[in-house]
């Protein structure tokens, strides 16, 4: 690990927070087996999204490597075998890669628990009924329950307004804390291994969780860094 961490300067790690600049395929390949509690992640969705709001500040910044998912297989491999036995890993999605992320989850060993969909409460852009969801893969290896009993598979949050966005996919806060919260068992590390801007590890630190994150991006891994050590 130090022979790694010397090869990377951009990496960070404490007793909390361990974040690591590279491709999470290799990367992940660092965690020990079983030594995950929760992951929670939104991963590139396979549509080679390149924001189309004229007014937005992502207008023209093409999302990076969203062109394929090649990389499924092996990515939930690598989630199943990080992750502890009774658990939840979550994953964001939608339509163009739900059915590949199902299968590779299945393959790696998950049982699928559920699909929840999440209400933007504000419509994207596009035709042919302008998209107001995402969805959010629950993913188990063993038992798995929440803490509340009366949950609904539509969960209300608002999206981040691309005015205050610095990520062109960010997930906002309130929704991330929301499904850390809800396992009945105690996630006590928290993996994000599509980092982006550090969202996740922002809600894992709110909620006095350890946090693994890892992001292939320079830019920004530094704004995720920046984010997590100093909100």
């Amino acid at each position: 690990m130090a022979q790694r961490l010397r090869e990377n300067k951009m990496d960070f790690k404490n007793e909390s927070i361990w974040l690591m600049k590279g491709d999470c395929l290799e990367r992940m390949k660092e965690i020990p087996g079983g030594s995950v509690d929760m992951i929670l992640t939104d991963p590139p969705y396979g549509m080679n999204l390149e924001p189309q709001r004229k007014s937005g500040k992502f207008h023209g910044e093409r999302i990076k490597n969203d062109n394929t998912l090649a990389w499924s297989d092996a990515f939930f491999y690598e989630c199943f075998r990080v992750t502890s036995k009774n658990t939840a890993s979550m994953f964001f999605c939608n339509h163009h890669c739900v059915a590949e992320f199902i299968t590779s989850a299945k393959l790696a060993g998950y049982e699928i628990k559920n699909l929840i969909v999440w209400n933007k409460c504000h419509f994207g852009m596009g035709g042919n009924w302008r998209p107001v969801h995402e969805l959010v893969l629950i993913c188990t290896k063993g038992r798995f329950v929440t803490t509340s009993n009366s949950l609904k598979t539509i969960i209300n949050f608002k999206k981040v307004h691309h005015t205050k966005a610095v990520h062109p996919t960010e997930k906002p806060t309130d929704i991330l804390e929301h499904l850390i919260s809800e396992p009945d068992y105690f996630p006590s590390v928290i993996l994000d291994p599509f980092m982006g801007s550090g969202t996740t590890g922002v809600a894992a630190k709110n909620l006095n969780r350890k946090f693994i994150g890892i992001e292939m991006d320079d830019g920004y891994f530094e704004i995720a860094k920046g984010r997590i050590l100093n909100d």
